[in-house]
């Protein structure tokens, strides 16, 4: 269950470091952002089509470049993941001990 939480997480954190690059380095193409950031093609080819469904890069003939939106989620990012940090700590509250046996069993298996 959690494998899937990481994956979305790596994934994520590869967008976030394919955006910073396009901003520092615009425009920019798939290979040199690769090189630079130490991923595969197809990693970086998919990073871009998240950013690009999400408005936040657009290709053009030279490369990729950033949208107006990308400076307002860049504002926003650090408020949502303190969002999403604040629900991770309330699940690591639920520790075992908390659970009733029967629960704790089911948890176990799952």
């Amino acid at each position: 269950m959690l494998d899937s939480l990481q994956r979305e997480v790596d994934l994520l954190s590869r967008a976030l470091q394919t955006l910073a690059f396009v901003r520092e380095n615009q425009p920019v193409g798939i290979r040199r952002t690769s090189k630079a950031l130490d991923y595969e093609h197809h990693e970086i080819r998919v990073s871009f089509r998240l950013l690009e469904e999400e408005g936040l890069v657009e290709a053009t003939d030279e490369g990729a470049v950033t949208t107006e939106e990308a400076a307002a989620f860049v504002a926003a990012v650090d408020d949502d993941l303190d969002a999403v940090e604040e629900s991770l700590t309330a699940l690591r509250s639920l520790t075992d001990e908390e659970l009733p046996a029967g629960d704790r069993e089911r948890a176990s298996v799952a």
